[in-house]
């Protein structure tokens, strides 16, 4: 399984914005829809000339607004509900949080759908075996379906963390040891 980055911090302003959308979503009946929008305009902000203007100080909001009409309106998959939201960020300043948004959407989705995504940190990589029991085992502790992935961070010497939604278990080796350094510090300043 890939390595999956870990989840970023995501501020509310962006988790209301995500609110809004997935409720737009329900009114059309699907929630893959706005998750095709916000992966395309993500894209196009990340990877484009067009995303370089929108973080640009050197243009004003209505040529920002002009440049994205512009160029949504030649880009395959860019329907009216992409280019609104899009402007709507532009007018209220907001273009750099789009990867917030998103990652707010599809964790909210998620919990409409009863599932949670997992994430788990080793020293070595897991087999497929090994994620799948992880697997098992964090569906059965959070009562509903989880999606998990590993990542491989060589410094935690042994042991896991777990990162399911927002809840974070630490069992990792590198974690233990720093508690028994400071458990030995606090002991020997009591001599």
């Amino acid at each position: 399984m890939p390595e999956a980055p870990l989840p970023p911090r995501i501020p509310s302003t962006a988790r209301h914005y995500a609110k809004a959308l997935v409720e737009l979503a329900e009114e059309e009946g699907s929630y893959s829809r706005w998750g095709e929008r916000l992966d395309l305009l993500l894209r196009l902000a990340q990877e484009t000339d067009l995303g370089r203007a929108l973080a640009s100080p050197e243009y004003s909001t209505q040529q920002r607004r002009d440049l994205a009409t512009a160029v949504l309106a030649q880009v395959e998959g860019a329907d009216l509900a992409s280019r609104n939201l899009l402007l709507l960020l532009i007018t209220s300043r907001r273009t750099r949080m789009l990867s917030q948004i998103r990652a707010a959407y599809l964790d909210l989705v998620e919990r409409r759908e009863g599932r949670v995504s997992a994430t788990v940190t080793t020293a070595v990589p897991l087999t497929p075996e090994q994620l799948e029991r992880f697997g098992r085992e964090l569906s059965q502790r959070a009562g509903r379906a989880v999606k998990i992935s590993s990542r491989v961070e060589g410094d935690l010497l042994g042991g896991a963390v777990v990162r399911v939604g927002d809840k974070v278990f630490d069992a990792s080796l590198r974690t233990r040891l720093q508690q028994l350094r400071s458990r030995m510090l606090t002991e020997a300043g009591a001599i």
